[in-house]
């Protein structure tokens, strides 16, 4: 394994480069949940291959394959849509985790069939950021890689003390960029996971943060493409995918925000808990170049935030999940239906 090892949890790793987001404050943006006839005036959209060249997109497929039918590819340039169609899931996810449901997810408590006709499956961190980020990620390490293979090499060769120094920083950087793309997965899983609190036992929400870095890391530079790719789901669908990233929200307003950040507000319109974290993970471990204005919020024709959910619960209701930030075995994508 070229990668460096990962360091324990409370400690920094000095060779991960700064990853400090740009971009409007959560708290200092106003957000409003439309109706029907609510006109988008900036809507925010990218999927996995925004910001490729298409030498780049030729990477990835080498490294990933192309998998699935003609009808239904499955690869690194599609949307891959791994998580549970069923409204329930959700519903329970949040009443487990102790967190405040949605207007959405009260129907679907309350009615008989389980089932809110005008409820859908929302992401928080849009599907198209996760997926773009570690289709970035998984580029920047094999350049790692590279580097610090050709550092090795030179270092094998050198004779003078310059030579070496040279091959050394060569290292160091190869190193750097590896542990840079592996932390910048973990740390959207870990603030994914840590929703899950409640839902899980400490236990398992630890097993899945340890699967997430692991799956990551055999993503990045596993033996073959069919283990790579298999790896690459397992991400999406404990962090992104996962019921720490998902709720049930207005179908509507949740097409036309399309990607970006999806604000969860409660019951006076303010960014929830899980709302605050989300972001402040994104904040810090996001790329620069999707934090910018115009890749955060879809916004209506008035110029207001836009948000597909508010919750309905009294606000000052306390989340079971912080009682304790301990922390997700691998991916548990059999107990989903894939769709």
């Amino acid at each position: 394994m070229t990668c460096p090892p990962h360091p324990p949890d409370g400690h920094v790793d000095e060779r991960l480069p700064k990853m400090r987001g740009i971009g409007p404050k959560l708290n200092q943006t106003k957000f409003k949940v439309g109706n029907n006839s609510t006109k988008v005036g900036e809507q925010v959209k990218y999927g996995p291959t925004a910001d490729l060249s298409a030498k780049q997109q030729q990477k990835l497929t080498d490294h990933y394959g192309e998998h699935g039918t003609v009808k239904t590819p499955q690869n690194s340039l599609n949307r891959l849509t791994q998580y549970s169609d069923s409204h329930t899931t959700y519903t329970k996810a949040a009443t487990a985790s102790g967190r405040p449901l949605t207007e959405q997810e009260a129907l679907v408590a309350g009615s008989a069939k389980n089932k809110a006709p005008a409820s859908s499956i929302n992401h928080v961190i849009a599907s198209g950021t996760g997926q773009n980020v570690l289709n970035h990620e998984t580029l920047q390490f094999q350049q790692g890689v590279k580097n610090t293979n050709a550092g090795a090499q030179k270092l094998s060769t050198a004779t003078t003390d310059a030579e070496k120094a040279a091959a050394q920083q060569q290292m160091r950087k190869g190193l750097a960029q590896q542990a840079a793309g592996v932390g910048r997965m973990q740390g959207y899983s870990r603030a994914t996971l840590a929703e899950r609190q409640g839902e899980l036992t400490p236990a398992q929400v630890q097993a899945k943060r340890d699967g997430a870095l692991q799956n990551t890391l055999t993503a990045m530079q596993g033996p073959d493409q069919a283990t790579r790719f298999g790896a690459y789901k397992d991400v999406l669908k404990d962090t992104f995918d996962a019921p720490g990233n998902l709720r049930l929200g207005n179908r509507t307003q949740n097409t036309k925000i399309s990607t970006g950040f999806d604000t969860p507000l409660d019951a006076n319109g303010k960014p929830t808990e899980r709302a605050e974290r989300l972001f402040h993970a994104h904040q810090t471990f996001g790329p620069d170049r999707l934090l910018t204005e115009d890749r955060l919020f879809t916004k209506d024709d008035k110029g207001e935030a836009m948000s597909s959910s508010k919750e309905t619960a009294k606000t000052g209701d306390k989340r079971k999940a912080d009682a304790a930030d301990t922390d997700a075995a691998p991916s548990s994508s059999k107990r989903r239906k894939k769709l």
